[in-house]
């Protein structure tokens, strides 16, 4: 979920850019009261939550709030997306307070002009000493938790760097490094920097990274082998959810959200789950009819096409 629709960076492949440019947009951050009816609802069932995933959480000056709630639901993996560059002293000191168990960083280039240009001119040097400090400070402490990860876009731009971003993440205390192919959403331009996992030298530099990796002892997950393969089912239809900060359900992380299933603001999660629009659409997929967001899902068809904007 995302408890904030705003974000400090305008990244080369993010729709956070064609956000800019739509005259009825309003910025704004979720309602406490909404959050606490999905926390009563949804915490108690989930076996994974996380508190970010389109927007920078620590934009919403309540992020510690909904920390603090989600770690004492003791929901067993609790995971914040961020950029990195907002993890200043006084956030960490927040969130060691109720620590997630991961924190993901977004990470697109080993070196600075290459991240900068992938994700809006961020400063990868300050990201990187963000990060150290909060691995210094949480081992300081004795705490366990959060675990580093770095999260990877994988495009033609950094495509090159990727066995030297394996290096960043084992220097800066990271036990692991994921990495998706990237997946242009349309109007962005951006189906220039997509790769083929299965070509020879994409190939060739995941195998380089992966061998880099068990060197130094880090897990490394990559794109799938055949990845261009369709998948036989909707691998989220049946235990994955996405809340956008008015409450909206959307049942993947492709979906285009100005079509949510159900709204938690005027509905509970029971009858959205079990309401009509998600009951047509398990109806749909289980006899392999794909039809609006489906018949242009990247997973299923493994075209590369465009996905629409949200």
């Amino acid at each position: 979920m995302d408890t904030t629709n705003r974000c400090n960076l305008r990244c080369s492949m993010c729709s956070m850019r064609l956000a800019d440019k739509d005259p009825d947009r309003k910025w704004h951050d979720i309602d406490p009261d909404l959050f606490d009816k999905i926390a009563s609802e949804l915490f108690p069932i989930a076996s994974v939550v996380g508190l970010s995933c389109g927007a920078e959480l620590f934009v919403n000056p309540n992020f510690g709030r909904y920390l603090d709630r989600l770690y004492r639901a003791d929901v067993p993996v609790r995971e914040v997306v961020t950029n990195g560059i907002l993890l200043t002293s006084e956030n960490i000191s927040v969130l060691l307070k109720s620590p997630p168990t991961s924190l993901f960083v977004s990470i697109d280039g080993a070196t600075p002009p290459t991240h900068a240009r992938i994700r809006g001119g961020a400063d990868l040097d300050l990201i990187i000493s963000n990060m150290m400090e909060l691995i210094s400070e949480r081992d300081r402490r004795g705490m366990r938790y959060p675990t580093l990860f770095f999260s990877v876009t994988l495009q033609k731009s950094n495509l090159h760097e990727l066995p030297d971003i394996l290096k960043l993440a084992s220097g800066v205390g990271a036990v692991s490094v994921g990495v998706v192919p990237l997946v242009p959403f349309s109007g962005l331009d951006m189906t220039g920097e997509t790769i083929d996992p299965d070509s020879p030298e994409v190939s060739r530099q995941i195998r380089l990274a992966g061998d880099i990796a068990s060197e130094l002892g880090l897990i490394f997950n990559s794109p799938s082998a055949h990845s261009q393969e369709k998948l036989l089912s909707c691998p989220y239809l049946d235990n994955w959810v996405y809340i956008d900060p008015d409450g909206r359900i959307n049942p993947c992380p492709h979906w285009n959200t100005s079509e949510p299933l159900g709204n938690m603001s005027c509905s509970s999660f029971h009858e959205i789950w079990n309401g009509p629009a998600y009951t047509a659409l398990r109806d749909r997929i289980s006899r392999g009819v794909y039809t609006g967001n489906c018949a242009i899902c990247p997973e299923m068809s493994r075209s590369g096409s465009e996905i629409p904007k949200s």
